[in-house]
């Protein structure tokens, strides 16, 4: 198979370094033009391709017709990687794989590998040991999410049915509906009954108390957590309904295992995750567990750990589920009670998906087209250094204020808020409210212009990060910002240590 890379100037070393270490033949051309994004099909149609089985331009040159030029010269003419650096994981596949005219390589090979573990993922799902409602849990299937709304009863109809939506979205399999101590029956079954009309997912509660699980059961409710010692008659109220028996000594929770499945075989053990601190002891009961227990699901309450360590819950959530599916577990609980721990249940489906597709490919939970990277990256794209002739940047102190008037702008239930005196604009992104702006004329300098768009963009950032954000403030990232006192005082004691 013979290859032409097309690029720029700029980045001709990059694509020379990257392709030509493939195992087929591969020419570069570099067309008169230093970025090579800005390539068109016209800096291709006085150039001679026939000799080519495949000719690659730029990922980032998605917006031109290439298909149309492909028809005209005749050669198959496709988008390659939008980094040069990609070139090394395409070209050793390149003649495998259908490549896109509209979407780039690297992506295209990204949703490829992730429908791949999707499907692989998905296909467990036929191997089960039962069913909560329409769930699947056990055996070879997926860990599935038991999503905690703390202290359901204590919410407002519409508030309580705004979570079920924000969990349902998030991807949650179970809704838990955590109940306070001094919990009353009739607040059991009123929120029940709200959850059961506003969802199609299983229900839980999470109580000690015998009459609240009276009442969850008379009303219907598809699964019990949490049977003890403390309350193990309450097991003669049980009908179909699974049942999470919880406790830390491993050898009594063997038994209780086993009375409870004299009454029913929907039974999930629990011997319950410590926060850190006793969280590796806590993680040796599992094993412990399933060496004598092959079969009944396990619960892994990850939200013990995230609720109570001050760090940003993507990783450990990543790494808890992991370790759970290590240890065979069915079932990751967890909550999101707090500020910090915001994107819990999503960050564990995703991880659930990792989990199970690395057992499935015998190998770490990399390179599988999913991932749970969002401040940090797998790879560090080369850049071109500026040209030597390059005006340093200064800040103008100087401001005028805008004639049409000045923006506010706020995150929102989801949104970005943007308000002028004359209209006030919401959206999700930062592109689809300026350009709204620009349509209705409410700016009429360039600096305002530039201003607004940094806002806007921050306001976005802030909004898929789950951030706080606030106008003229610095967004706060951790490592700069939230932590900065931490870092400094860690650096002093390092200088010390050589000095």
């Amino acid at each position: 198979m013979k290859v032409l890379a097309v690029t720029g100037k700029l980045a001709e070393k990059d694509v020379k370094k990257y392709a030509e270490g493939a195992d087929i033949s591969v020419d570069v051309l570099v067309i008169d033009i230093d970025v090579a994004a800005f390539i068109t099909p016209k800096h291709l149609e006085g150039v001679e391709l026939k000799d080519y089985d495949l000719v690659l331009v730029p990922g980032l040159t998605s917006g031109s017709d290439w298909k149309g030029l492909e028809e005209k010269k005749k050669v198959k003419l496709r988008l390659g990687p939008i980094h040069s650096y990609d070139l090394k994981f395409l070209m050793p596949i390149v003649d495998k794989i259908e490549l896109s005219h509209t979407i780039p390589a690297c992506r295209l090979i990204r949703e490829k590998k992730s429908e791949e573990s999707f499907k692989a993922v998905e296909k467990m799902e036929d191997h089960y040991l039962f069913r909560i409602k329409n769930v699947p849990v056990g055996k070879e299937s997926r860990m599935k999410i038991v999503a905690e709304i703390v202290d359901a009863t204590k919410l407002g109809e519409k508030e309580l049915i705004e979570k079920i939506k924000y969990y349902e979205k998030s991807g949650a399999d179970v809704i838990d509906l955590g109940l306070p101590l001094d919990v009353k029956a009739d607040d059991v079954e009123r929120t029940i009954e709200i959850a059961r009309i506003s969802t199609s997912l299983p229900l839980s509660i999470d109580t000690f108390d015998i009459k609240a699980i009276e009442a969850g059961v008379n009303t219907g409710i598809d699964m019990i957590m949490s049977l003890s010692t403390k309350n193990f008659e309450a097991l003669e109220l049980i009908e179909n309904q699974a049942v999470v028996v919880v406790e830390r000594d491993v050898k009594k929770l063997l038994e209780l295992v086993e009375k409870v499945k004299e009454k029913t075989y929907k039974v999930i053990a629990d011997p319950v995750l410590d926060p850190p601190m006793r969280l590796a002891k806590s993680i040796s009961r599992y094993y412990e567990y399933r060496k004598v227990d092959v079969e009944t699901p396990l619960l892994f309450g990850i939200g013990n750990v995230t609720e109570l360590v001050d760090s940003d819950s993507i990783g450990i959530n990543a790494v808890l589920a992991f370790m759970a599916e290590e240890v065979g577990a069915n079932l990751l609980f967890t909550t999101e009670a707090s500020p910090k721990t915001t994107g819990c249940v999503k960050e564990l489906v995703i991880a659930s998906y990792m989990a199970k597709g690395a057992r499935l490919r015998r190998a770490p939970p990399k390179d599988l087209g999913i991932d749970l990277l969002v401040l940090k990256e797998k790879v560090k794209f080369e850049s071109c250094p500026p040209p030597a002739n390059a005006l340093k940047a200064r800040e103008n102190k100087k401001f005028v204020r805008d004639p049409l008037g000045d923006f506010r702008v706020w995150v929102s239930e989801g949104k970005i808020v943007c308000s002028h005196e004359k209209l006030t604009v919401v959206g999700r992104t930062a592109k689809e409210i300026y350009d709204t702006v620009l349509d209705h004329d409410l700016v009429s300098r360039l600096d305002h212009a530039c201003y607004l768009g940094k806002e806007l963009m921050k306001a976005e950032i802030a909004l898929k990060l789950g951030k706080s954000y606030t106008q003229d403030q610095d967004l706060g990232f951790g490592i700069y910002f939230g932590v900065y006192d931490s870092y400094n005082f860690i650096d002093q004691k390092i200088q010390k240590r050589f000095n």
